[in-house]
């Protein structure tokens, strides 16, 4: 009885906590939120990140960002239900995805992310609403690139923060020490932007009422200095426990399972990128019943 008791004076209390944190001044808003973090695992017995490699593994990953993508309404439902940009034919664009560990051959994503390094010809997604912005960091000769099509299974997302928060670290990572790139940048829906400004650094450069790419949403332009952004985590989260130190978590803890190429690897399997890639996926679409993940998405 008293155990029940204090969890639902717990649960109104953390209502309240949440109702009251617009109003509180945005020093202290930020000291709570970031003190607020859960214990931050970078291993979980039964999930392996990787990049996407064969076909069929693209073609999961698009399918998932479809069918997240029509739930949430920021697209309208295709034929086949796959969510491919015109910035994946970019041979330098990467697809990504978090796996669970079973013992079957064909890899089932609960999680994907795409970046994409800015390109002369086709720009980033996000020049569609923010190009001005995006421009004014070109100017200053800034190697760029946008992390989009983020998606994660809802079965795998309630009260389970440390999916994304591993999806978040090997992002930053890959764009920091493989693509080595100034800026890492992102849309997002108005109501994440505390998730990215307040614990994961991100600077807001602008918003706009009405985004195209996502079914005219409001959207968030955001950018991560990745030249500052260990030194910032550092002086921010430095000397906080172990367990919900962002800076440890990013920079200084053990590898999270995860399977990327590297160059002077020989890769034993054929991966495709670019138009080739999209061309195979469509083509090979062409043979299957793809029926949507969520029956009540669509």
């Amino acid at each position: 009885m008293i155990t029940a008791l204090i969890s639902i004076i717990m649960n109104i209390s953390n209502t309240l906590a949440k109702s009251l944190l617009p109003y509180v001044p945005t020093y202290f808003r930020k000291r709570i939120i970031r003190g607020a973090l859960p214990d931050l695992q970078t291993n979980l017995d039964d999930i392996t990140f990787c990049e996407a490699c064969s076909i069929e593994e693209y073609m999961s990953c698009f399918r998932l960002l479809h069918d997240v993508y029509v739930k949430a309404g920021f697209i309208q439902p295709t034929t086949p239900p796959l969510r491919i940009i015109r910035h994946h034919s970019n041979p330098e664009a990467r697809v990504f995805m978090g796996c669970l560990t079973d013992n079957q051959a064909e890899k089932t994503p609960i999680y994907t992310a795409s970046l994409f390094p800015d390109d002369k010809q086709e720009g980033l997604p996000m020049d569609i609403g923010f190009k001005s912005q995006v421009d004014e960091l070109r100017s200053q000769g800034r190697r760029l690139v946008e992390v989009g099509c983020l998606a994660s299974h809802p079965l795998y997302r309630k009260g389970n923060k440390h999916i994304p928060m591993l999806g978040n670290r090997m992002i930053v990572l890959y764009a920091l020490n493989t693509i080595r790139a100034d800026d890492l940048l992102i849309t997002v829906h108005p109501k994440y932007l505390k998730i990215y400004e307040d614990i994961l650094l991100f600077e807001k450069i602008g918003q706009i009422p009405s985004f195209s790419y996502v079914n005219n949403n409001p959207a968030v332009a955001l950018r991560l200095n990745l030249n500052i952004v260990r030194q910032r985590c550092q002086e921010i989260y430095g000397k906080m426990p172990k367990k919900r130190n962002l800076y440890h978590f990013f920079f200084e803890s053990g590898s999270t399972p995860i399977d990327l190429p590297f160059e002077e690897e020989e890769e034993t399997v054929k991966r495709y990128y670019g138009s080739d890639m999209i061309n195979r996926v469509i083509a090979y679409s062409a043979t299957r019943q793809l029926l949507p993940l969520f029956p009540e998405s669509g």
